[in-house]
């Protein structure tokens, strides 16, 4: 994947990279050298999207830093766990992250994964919900697999129809 210089403004300007990513995406991962990365992003996604809790929280160190859509303030994977038993499996009567545009950087056992995506939700008592955001990923490649260090999340517009808590 090439990386344009105006791909890279757009995306600082967006709030999408940081002076590490600009770091890392200076010169293009080398061929091949990002499927595993995108694998594991695809675990994220999948297991985000079918509530495989268990195999979600897997993908996360435990000493990953984790800024959710819905609470304004870094987390430890510990209380990003405890903010998940807050919305509760049974809440939900349907539930949807849609990443975009993500763009993937590999160097060494580093990786950075970027774009946007749409959450699409409606809680059982409440309205629907349709949030799109910007994510940044860091991974870090253990001795096994590929591991979140760093998540954030931020929305661009949120709509909240009926009520729904926000």
């Amino acid at each position: 994947m090439s990386w344009s210089r105006r791909y890279l403004l757009g995306a600082v300007a967006a709030g999408a990279a940081s002076p590490a990513w600009v770091a890392l995406a200076a010169e293009p991962t080398a061929a091949g050298g990002d499927r595993p990365l995108q694998a594991a992003f695809d675990r994220f996604s999948a297991s985000l999207n079918t509530g495989d809790v268990a195999g979600f929280l897997a993908l996360f160190r435990d000493d990953a830093a984790i800024i959710d859509e819905d609470a304004p303030f870094r987390m430890s994977k510990a209380e990003f766990v405890d903010h998940l038993g807050f919305h509760g499996k049974n809440l939900w009567e349907g539930f949807a992250w849609v990443p975009r545009g993500q763009r993937i950087a590999v160097r060494g056992a580093t990786g950075l994964v970027a774009g946007s995506a749409t959450f699409r939700g409606k809680p059982r008592d409440a309205g629907f919900r349709l949030r799109h955001m910007l994510y940044t990923m860091g991974w870090h490649r253990d001795a096994d697999a590929w591991r979140i260090v760093l998540f954030h999340q931020s929305p661009l517009v949120g709509h909240i129809e009926r009520g729904s808590p926000g």
